[in-house]
């Protein structure tokens, strides 16, 4: 009887510890159908100080679009006294830049470009360090160019920049 007991026990647990992914604790960009949105994504909403978190600048293009971004300009600003910039995570997919020198102040510069058009549609990836709780409500996006590649239409027409800061999507990488 008291290994029976054990077993069960055993086997209740094994069905515990599944291999599913967690649950997202946050929120997640709604999708495009149309035009293209570009949002600010991190992957601890709530981090605490101390913690290092990745801040990535995303693109989704609408389901009802044909073509693939190209090139792209933007800044990610944030308040240097709540985060600080520790590393670029690199992306490989078409030819990227950033520049990091006004992190100190606050502000990171960055651009792409892709004859074909980027697979992945993560524009920027960034580390940094968090130095105040409440982090999140200082980061913002400006876009300054996004085109379409091959055709090299102008997309910022059709661009929404959304002022939400999203959780990372799960599985997102470079």
């Amino acid at each position: 009887m008291m290994n029976a007991l054990r077993f069960a026990s055993l086997a209740l647990a094994l069905t515990a510890c599944s291999d599913q992914p967690a649950q997202s604790t946050g929120p997640t960009p709604p999708p495009v159908t149309q035009g293209v949105a570009a949002f600010v994504s991190v992957d601890n909403l709530s981090a605490r100080v101390g913690q290092t978190v990745r801040v990535r600048v995303e693109v989704q293009v609408g389901s009802q679009q044909s073509y693939k971004v190209g090139s792209y300009t933007g800044r990610l600003r944030f308040n240097p006294a709540s985060l600080q910039f520790r590393a670029e995570n690199a992306i490989n997919d078409g030819m990227r830049i950033a520049n990091n020198t006004g992190a100190p102040t606050g502000e990171i510069r960055f651009a792409g470009a892709s004859a074909t058009g980027f697979n992945t549609l993560v524009l920027y990836d960034g580390t940094f360090e968090v130095k105040a709780t409440g982090y999140a409500a200082a980061l913002a996006l400006q876009m300054e160019e996004l085109s379409a590649a091959l055709s090299l239409t102008n997309l910022a027409p059709q661009l929404q920049v959304n002022r939400q800061i999203f959780l990372s999507r799960t599985g997102v990488r470079n």
